[in-house]
């Protein structure tokens, strides 16, 4: 679990430093440049541009794009890719754009076009006003090289091209940040950046007992201490946007690669060779479903353990009212089964949903460090709960399958409103199932067979080889079960347009390893993107069109 979040804070890390000018002491101008910025020939972008906007209902579009697009990159090479380069000098962002441009005539012609005309300064160098900044551009070879400042065009590589390696043949656009070309004091300012939010998130905290206080504050330093791990270790972070028509659809990676030898290079080594025995919990033709395996380090369990208590008690607070008693009744037990498996350091789990037939089913199943341990702390949980009118109804030991005990829920649908009772009834059945090592938790109108079932698939395929996480969303049958609960004339086209591209309706997050790092990936495909547009211009239209 723990590498999503090292993806996510270190994307968050790479804007920040790439965005900010840092009031430090002045440093000395990186060799290496920080970021890098790789965007595909125009050929393919423009391809591929004008096949999501067809995509998304916009055709419209597609025509002025690519007539601005001819108009204003006259003189450009439309087969090499474009980019730039972002350096640090005196502590100021300093980027050096790239264009493959053959012809200056024709490029400075078409710039003229909106009033920007470059004053030839000879030798192959110009000057540009751009709404009252000046900048100066170099042409040298095949390319023409723009700066913020006239030294910034000295010592030029031949083909700067080169530096992008296979990011224009992957990505449309792409950004690379290499996070030990930093300055210094620019990765000591984040850090004391982090601790100064925290501690001031800290200090707005009221109504806590000093026990939760120093909780809260132990959690925050480990927290701090988590990131400024991060900046050292980090080598580069990655963003990488795509758009391929041939398979209709769209993703956006990201993704980081942390320094050889450094402890989070080494902690992310343990989750090669993942195994999981969940791979088959989910419903077949579900309309949802996620997995996610991982290794817990052993010098990080301390402080999951803390973070698990943390979300606990934010879940605890955020309870409905009717569901007050209920969560906090249940969640110490909770808490300490986490914390025993925790321990044990592996988590393995996945989720489905069903919505065949317009019946919401679903399926939770994982792997805790003690299954029967649990079932004992629900049925301590239950005996403590007041017997008031709504309360759930448990029932527990009454039967078995596979050598997994089964228990019900039975949870009172008055109050929640009327979808809740339109999709569960009255009542709504929760069955959960717990053995020497695991839980499965189902709700199925019908009853339990769909929990059995799930149960005989899973201990089927167990120990299957896995990346660390998948998750995925078919999309047509969540908005034709959105139209079959509570009708909505909004999603009428989206539904009618997507059923078209049934098999091509998908969402998905993936996550997989690669060298001293890990990569997400964010997929949709062109179903989404018609229903998307269809039910965008629904609402225009019922508003009085764009």
């Amino acid at each position: 679990m723990r590498f999503r979040r090292f993806v996510v804070s270190a994307a968050g890390f790479a804007v920040i430093a790439c965005a900010c000018a840092i009031p430090q002491s002045r440093a000395q101008e990186v060799k290496r440049p920080v970021g890098v910025v790789s965007i595909a020939p125009l050929e393919k972008l423009l391809q591929d541009t004008t096949y999501l906007l067809k995509a998304c209902n916009v055709q419209e579009l597609a025509g002025i794009v690519n007539l601005m697009a001819n108009q204003y990159t006259q003189g450009i090479d439309r087969t090499k890719p474009l980019g730039a380069f972002v350096y640090v000098v005196d502590d100021t962002p300093a980027p050096l754009i790239f264009l493959p441009v053959t012809d200056n005539n024709l490029f400075f012609g078409a710039l003229a076009s909106v009033g920007i005309e470059p004053e030839d300064l000879g030798d192959g160098l110009f000057e540009i006003d751009v709404s009252g900044q000046t900048l100066f551009a170099k042409h040298t070879g095949s390319w023409l090289f723009i700066a913020q400042a006239e030294d910034g065009l000295a010592n030029l590589p031949a083909d700067p091209s080169a530096a992008l390696g296979e990011s224009p043949k992957k990505f449309d656009v792409a950004l690379r940040v290499n996070v030990q070309a930093l300055p210094a004091e620019t990765r000591d300012w984040v850090s004391e950046q982090v601790r100064v939010g925290m501690d001031r998130g800290l200090a707005e905290q009221s109504g806590q007992t000093a026990e939760a206080q120093t909780a809260s504050k132990e959690l925050a330093e480990a927290n701090i201490a988590q990131i400024q791990q991060l900046v050292s270790d980090t080598e580069q972070v990655f963003l990488g946007w795509n758009i391929e028509p041939n398979n209709q659809h769209l993703y956006l990676d990201s993704g980081a690669q942390f320094v050889d030898g450094s402890k989070l290079a080494n902690q992310l080594s343990s989750m090669k060779g993942l195994k999981s025995d969940y791979t088959q919990l989910a419903f077949p033709g579900s309309a949802a479903r996620f997995r996610f395996t991982s290794v817990v380090p052993e010098d990080e369990k301390a402080n999951q353990i803390k973070n698990i208590d943390n979300s606990l008690s934010q879940l605890e607070n955020a309870a409905p009212p009717e569901f007050k008693e209920l969560v906090a009744a249940v969640l110490p037990g909770l808490k300490k089964v986490f914390e025993q498996t925790i321990q044990e350091g592996i988590f393995d789990g996945a989720g489905s949903v069903s919505l065949a037939d317009d019946s919401l089913r679903v399926l939770i199943g994982g792997r805790v460090a003690d299954g029967n341990a649990l079932a004992a702390e629900l049925k301590r949980a239950a005996a403590g709960l007041s017997a008031t009118t709504g309360a759930p109804k448990f029932q527990f030991d009454i039967g078995t399958h596979k050598g997994m005990t089964l228990h019900s829920v039975l949870v009172s649908t008055e109050g929640a409103g009327r979808d809740a009772k339109k999709i569960f009834g009255d009542t709504m059945t929760v069955m959960v199932a717990t053995g020497p090592k695991g839980f499965v938790i189902g709700i199925d109108p019908a009853g339990d067979a769909s929990l059995k079932a799930a149960i005989d698939r899973t201990q089927a395929a167990t120990g299957q080889a896995v990346s660390p996480m998948d998750a995925t969303i078919e999309v047509a049958q969540v908005l034709k079960f959105a139209q079959s609960v509570s009708p909505n004339s909004l999603l009428d086209n989206a539904v009618q347009m997507i059923a078209q591209y049934v098999g091509k309706d998908k969402i998905q997050l993936s996550g997989s390893m690669i060298e001293r790092g890990a990569t997400y990936r964010f997929l949709v495909e062109e179903g989404v993107l018609r229903a998307g547009g269809a039910a965008a211009k629904s609402g225009s239209a019922g508003n009085g069109g764009f």
